[in-house]
């Protein structure tokens, strides 16, 4: 677990590093007509120790999805995070109107605590946001800030599992739940770092200005599917732009690594036309449950003959090469000897790299792969950095 935790943690900085570039970029780039429907979100955040990761992310994704976005703070000087990241807000406060924006974002951070959690004129800012039922957001150690301004009561909430947070509110009437991302009427939380691009995504659906530009299928093991081959492909390619639809042969799956996923449809019900790619996710439960699935077989033939993308990692490729649709291609998949000759077996050419592409047909080596085979998918569907 602690090994999974690290390589999640890894790819969390370098996806903040990566997402870093687009701050500033053309992402926030609209036409004169979008710009008058434009959504403008006010991102607050503490002037020193906020959680780089928890600015970034939410940042990029609410850029991509078409929102001008505005940093404030107690000044604007140069803010810079815990670790290290550096945003200079546009403006401070004191100066900002609720009646400008659509939503107040706050990202968490130990800076917070000192710097937001009392502070009078953001205070009167939520309030207002709030009156006005605009959207009201924060995640990590932010949420007691909202509580703190009177707007919680009632209202199920999540934030950082600490305490004395907590405390801060259920003393003040909102309802804590332990989950990822909450969204409760206008009011949008999250609980940690690792839930800054669902908080992002929950943000920009609250807005309504999500944009969906590929349909995706993740297919799982009901059991023992590779944590880590999941979420980061799956991570990449909504931050992408794909809408992602998680199917088995259950309702819930589990991973390797102790992780739980609800399941949005069942694999029989899903037909390859709604799809613009197919993507397996490996694991060792794939082989008991996967690899003879007559419905994934058939789903998979139907895929192949429309040419969508289809792509499987890990232990997941021979899956392909039973459905027999990998016959004289290329494809990798985790160097195991008996998974290799399901592949050569089914005509299929064995090459020991970390991502193979081979005309529609996409195949990952192994949980290091992940970043790298969600990478690739993104650019197969041509919607990498837009």
């Amino acid at each position: 677990m602690k090994k999974v935790l690290i390589k999640v943690i890894c790819f969390a900085m370098s996806l903040s590093m990566v997402l870093g570039a687009f701050v500033c970029g053309p992402i926030n780039t609209v036409s004169a007509k979008e710009a008058s429907t434009q959504k403008k979100v006010l991102m607050v955040i503490a002037p020193k120790d906020f959680e780089d990761c928890e600015v970034v992310e939410p940042m990029a994704i609410l850029k991509a999805n078409g929102a001008k976005v505005t940093i404030a703070s107690t000044t604007t000087d140069t803010a810079i995070g815990i670790n290290g990241f550096k945003i200079t807000p546009d403006i401070k406060i004191s100066n900002a109107k609720a009646d400008d924006y659509d939503a107040i974002v706050l990202p968490g951070g130990t800076g917070v605590i000192s710097n937001l959690w009392d502070n009078e004129e953001l205070r009167t800012l939520l309030q207002q946001f709030n009156s006005q039922g605009k959207i009201v957001a924060a995640m990590c150690a932010a949420p007691p800030t909202l509580a703190k301004a009177g707007i919680l009561k009632g209202k199920t909430v999540t934030m950082f599992p600490w305490e004395d947070g907590i405390k801060e509110l259920t003393t003040r009437g909102a309802i804590y739940v332990n989950e990822e991302t909450v969204t409760d009427g206008n009011i949008v939380t999250g609980k940690n770092p690792a839930a800054s691009k669902s908080f992002g995504l929950a943000i920009c659906d609250a807005l309504k200005i999500r944009k969906f530009s590929k349909n995706v299928l993740m297919v799982v093991a009901p059991k023992d599917f590779e944590d880590v081959e999941f979420y980061i492909p799956k991570t990449l390619l909504e931050i992408n732009g794909a809408n992602i639809t998680v199917a088995s042969t259950t309702s819930k799956a589990l991973g390797l690594n102790g992780s739980t996923c609800t399941t949005d449809i069942m694999i029989s019900n899903a037909k390859a036309k709604d799809y613009d790619a197919i993507v397996i996710v490996g694991g060792t439960g794939v082989i008991g449950s996967l690899w003879d699935d007559k419905d994934l077989r058939n789903l998979l033939k139907d895929a192949n003959k429309e040419k969508k993308i289809i792509a499987a990692i890990c232990a997941a490729p021979p899956i392909l090469a039973r459905a027999g649709i990998l016959k004289g291609k290329k494809a990798t998949m985790f160097p195991w000897s008996d998974g290799i000759k399901e592949l050569t077996s089914n005509g299929v050419k064995y090459v020991d790299k970390e991502v193979v592409v081979s005309g529609n047909i996409v195949t990952g080596r192994n949980p290091d792969a992940s970043v790298a085979f969600g990478l690739k998918l993104c650019e197969e569907l041509r919607i990498l950095g837009k």
